[in-house]
């Protein structure tokens, strides 16, 4: 019967690797702010799943916070090893490139809003900074964001309000 439900954590596994790949990627890549890592990591997230299906016990959250706490679990130790702390969000990088249509002013501008913003990510918490990951990053839910978390939606709601909250107050401060 084990063997049974190992498998079919298995096969569900499978069906996230093919929908979540690159929520899992935009949320490490956020978190640790490295493209080829963002690109290499989740083959590792999905792996490692695979390889503990048999050890995995359904908590009533969704298959996929499982998956992201095993992303956040890679993304820390790999920052620790580095010894680092995250690096601050390549949103430039992150953000759609606009094909036209911008002058070469609004770049340098965009540029130099965009590096404002990264300074200002570094001034909430971790916590914060793994919520806002999960919530802009993976494009998750408040919900799922709870679910990966271990908190209520309320609360998440609330921390993600005071994160985007203190970014403006820091982008202030620093015109």
């Amino acid at each position: 019967m084990a063997g049974d439900t190992s498998s079919s954590i298995r096969d569900a596994v499978a069906r996230l690797y093919e929908t979540h790949y690159g929520r899992v990627a935009r949320y490490i890549f956020v978190r640790i702010g490295s493209r080829d890592e963002a690109e290499d990591l989740p083959g590792e997230v999905f792996m490692r799943a695979l390889q503990s299906a048999d050890r995995y016990t359904p908590t009533g959250a969704p298959l996929e916070a499982w998956i992201f706490k095993i992303a956040h679990n890679i993304v820390v130790y790999r920052l620790r090893k580095k010894s680092r702390r995250p690096a601050l969000v390549e949103l430039d990088n992150a953000l759609p490139v606009v094909s036209g249509g911008i002058s070469p002013s609004e770049i340098v501008e965009n540029t130099h809003d965009m590096e404002r913003l990264r300074e200002a990510m570094g001034q909430v918490s971790e916590l914060q900074q793994h919520l806002l990951s999960l919530r802009f990053g993976a494009e998750m839910t408040s919900e799922q964001v709870a679910a990966v978390l271990g908190k209520k939606p309320g609360a998440v709601r609330e921390m993600q309000s005071a994160a985007i909250n203190k970014i403006p107050r820091t982008l202030e401060g620093s015109t």
